[in-house]
């Protein structure tokens, strides 16, 4: 990973923005700018300096494992980087920092204002980091093509062990065993394995419900590897489908063809939610397309952009890099639902599956 290029990109952000100095501290963007797993930590990021402050459990291993001068964290360290640099404009991300720790910033940043007379000026930004992780590189990709693969492995296994009685913590035990034993160094969410009618709550909390012949199976799963998560939903019909439950898995696979057909960079998000959604409209089942139609997948399983029509990213372009899912699905309540979900690059010229394989 190219942390110093990373860097690079957020000191000219800064520079655009007009911020003198960005406090990172939550896990994920110091992973992103570090390459370091760590549960307590800040990095400091000026126009031309970065430093990372972590407390004694992880300076060694931030000192061997990363280019940034790394300090141990103090007040006095903290507040002599601020005396020496004299930032202006000091930036948080307001989409992580609690109310708590706000209060706990000010009030340290009021103490310095006062007795070193500088002018210090909080300014809130909302995810700074999520149009940079929104494109990935090289790395990344190879990364989540990977957690994406050993996905699909844990799948084919599960697949295998289908048979009357089984029940849905039974599936879902196996496929964690399968992957953590294969590489995953974790599951990127609960594995959401639904037999018969649970399969029409998009998000069921996995159960003792035993499969029996003719039921309906939707999984919705993932795995991590090296911080980068995995996405999936697949239905098989555990037996002969009813016609109902047919006609709606044709349905969303249809709605789901729709939307990856546009998958191209300048494709505005709503154009692909709102394609998905038409072929639902005709056949009459859009009412129970009850979820957006898919959002970013990297070092978070659920990151932006978020895909819907009226969502807030509504009108966010389509760009080479990004990484997103693309999941419709129809849920018949007390009868069954069917969700169909592949992870996707956006590419020069179009996309590519990472679940090639039908």
């Amino acid at each position: 990973m190219n942390y110093s290029k990373r860097l690079k990109n957020i000191q000219n952000y800064l520079l655009e923005k007009n911020i003198d100095l960005l406090i990172l501290d939550d896990s994920i963007s110091l992973i992103y700018l570090t390459g370091l797993e760590l549960s307590y930590g800040k990095l400091f990021i000026t126009k031309d300096e970065s430093k990372l402050f972590v407390d004694g459990r992880y300076f060694e291993i931030a000192k061997e494992n990363s280019s940034l001068d790394v300090q141990l964290i103090s007040e006095k360290a903290l507040l002599d980087f601020i005396v020496k640099n004299k930032p202006k404009n000091i930036a948080f991300d307001s989409s992580k920092l609690s109310f708590n720790s706000f209060e706990k910033l000010k009030t340290f940043l009021d103490k310095i204002k006062t007795n070193y007379n500088l002018d210090i000026k909080i300014v809130p930004l909302f995810n700074p980091l999520k149009e940079f992780r929104a494109i990935k590189d090289v790395d990344e990709i190879l990364l989540l093509k990977k957690a994406a693969n050993l996905n699909w492995r844990g799948f084919e296994h599960v697949c295998l062990l289908l048979k009357q009685g089984v029940t849905e913590k039974e599936i879902a035990f196996e496929y964690e065993m399968f992957v953590k034993k294969n590489g995953g160094n974790r599951l990127s969410f609960d594995s959401i394995i639904a037999f018969g009618k649970n399969s029409a709550k998009p998000h069921h909390k996995t159960s003792t419900e035993k499969l029996e012949l003719n039921d309906i199976v939707l999984m919705d799963i993932g795995t991590e590897m090296q911080n980068y998560h995995s996405d999936m939903t697949r239905v098989i019909f555990f037996g002969a489908p009813t016609p109902e439950l047919e006609k709606i898995y044709s349905v969303t696979k249809k709605a789901h063809f729709a939307a990856l057909s546009l998958c191209k960079p300048g494709t505005k998000l709503k154009e692909l939610d709102l394609a998905a959604r038409k072929v639902m409209r005709d056949e009459n089942f859009e009412e129970f397309f009850i979820h957006s139609l898919g959002h970013g997948v990297g070092l978070d399983i659920h990151e932006f952009p978020r895909i819907k029509f009226d969502a807030e990213d509504k009108d966010v372009v389509l760009k080479p890099g990004m990484v997103i899912t693309i999941e419709p699905g129809i849920y018949l309540p007390n009868v069954g639902g069917a969700r169909y979900e592949d992870t996707i690059l956006i590419t020069q010229s179009g996309y590519e599956n990472f679940y090639s394989i039908n």
